[in-house]
């Protein structure tokens, strides 16, 4: 399994956002390769920033363009970072994460999240700076308790792309949701 394996949610927070988690529900989420994910639509999007990157570490954000991922849009989030200081803003969201966990944070920040009454806001910032330290393809499987509309579990991807160097600017993130 390489770099990640016994890599949880929990395990990347600190001990307040770690007990947020287990509080939600989140903190069963185990890390993946991206190439075990059972869900063929995320291990094309991870096929897609391989290709994108070209081989460079990281692919430009010039590169997510919705014509060459459209069957993955309703799945998908992007995520802006910005650096000085490091923070994160939901720039666009699909349905089905909107149907999840029932409710639509695009154009907010995680800092808005937890300000507007959602806990999680704390734990979506470490584990997001977690992703951007990485520079690399991410995957989580496994229960989470915060979703909604009976859905028991989920598959996520997390791709990072940079600015043109090699500093992440944008998270690309889609997920499944499985009711079983």
């Amino acid at each position: 399994m390489g770099k990640f394996e016994q890599v949880t949610l929990e395990s990347i927070l600190s001990p307040a956002a770690a007990e947020t988690a287990r509080q939600l529900g989140s903190h069963r989420l185990a890390s993946v390769s991206p190439d075990s994910l059972e869900a063929v639509s995320l291990r094309d999007l991870a096929d897609f920033w391989n290709k994108a990157r070209d081989g460079m570490p990281l692919p430009s954000a010039g590169a997510l363009d919705p014509v060459k991922i459209p069957k993955h849009l309703s799945q998908s989030f992007l995520i802006s970072v910005d650096h000085d200081p490091l923070s994160f803003e939901f720039r666009i969201i699909g349905e089905d994460p909107t149907e999840a966990f029932g409710v639509n944070v695009a154009g907010m920040t995680v800092t808005d999240i937890e300000f507007n009454g959602l806990p999680a806001g704390k734990m979506m910032h470490e584990s997001y700076a977690w992703i951007v330290d990485q520079r690399q393809p991410v995957a989580f499987s496994g229960p989470n308790e915060t979703l909604q509309a009976g859905y028991k579990r989920q598959e996520i991807i997390y791709l990072p792309f940079s600015n043109g160097s090699c500093q992440v600017s944008r998270i690309l993130g889609a997920s499944i949701y499985y009711r079983t």
